[in-house]
């Protein structure tokens, strides 16, 4: 069902961008996918950078909204102000109107997917419900390797070659937190139990 709602926000985003045009999309895009980007490879830095953070609840969602959402800020500030903002470009028809609906629709699943992502973090998505809608094996087989495949080709261009890290490592490690708290609270629940099993046997 998450891919299924993703279509539909792709197909939500293709009507937008028929109204935007095919530049103000374009710049759209480029400012979404870098934003996407930031988040993921930044977001677990400023976590790294404060430690007090590791004990706020959602710290990790709140870094990624966080750094997507001021990246984005500053991009579409300087795209508007420089370029969108100052020119229009225009493009045959057919072209401004089949080209636009495939950026919008690249768009709009794009945005969802990160949605996905933030929500997978979340103790949300430890909800049965949620996992049956797609939060799990869908999620990662469809939304993740997404993200992946736009961050992977930012990094090619700002990657240094020298320490190269796939997004793949990067999604894989902000998964790999919320896995390991799952453990957690599962063995702290045997051991709230053995003392009264303890007490029912020397009774």
């Amino acid at each position: 069902m998450i891919f299924w709602v993703g279509i539909l926000v792709g197909g939500l985003f293709v009507w937008l961008a028929v109204k935007m045009g095919f530049y103000e999309t374009w710049a759209l895009l480029f400012n979404i996918v870098i934003s996407v980007y930031l988040a993921i490879f930044l977001g677990p830095l400023i976590i790294d950078i404060f430690p007090a953070a590791g004990d706020v609840p959602c710290c990790d969602v709140l870094a990624l909204i966080s750094t997507a959402l001021g990246a984005f800020l500053i991009l579409h500030c300087i795209s508007y102000t420089f370029l969108t903002g100052q020119f229009s470009v225009s493009f045959p028809r057919i072209f401004n109107t089949l080209g636009t609906a495939v950026l919008g629709f690249l768009v709009g699943f794009l945005v969802w997917s990160f949605i996905s992502l933030l929500i997978y973090l979340t103790p949300v998505s430890q909800n049965t419900f949620v996992k049956e809608i797609g939060f799990g094996t869908q999620f990662q087989q469809t939304n993740v390797p997404y993200i992946a495949w736009w961050c992977n080709l930012v990094n090619k261009a700002v990657a240094s070659q020298a320490n190269p890290r796939t997004a793949e490592e990067a999604i894989s490690g902000l998964l790999g937190s919320i896995e390991e708290k799952k453990p957690a609270q599962t063995d702290e629940q045997p051991e709230s139990d053995e003392p009264a099993h303890s007490e029912v046997k020397s009774i």
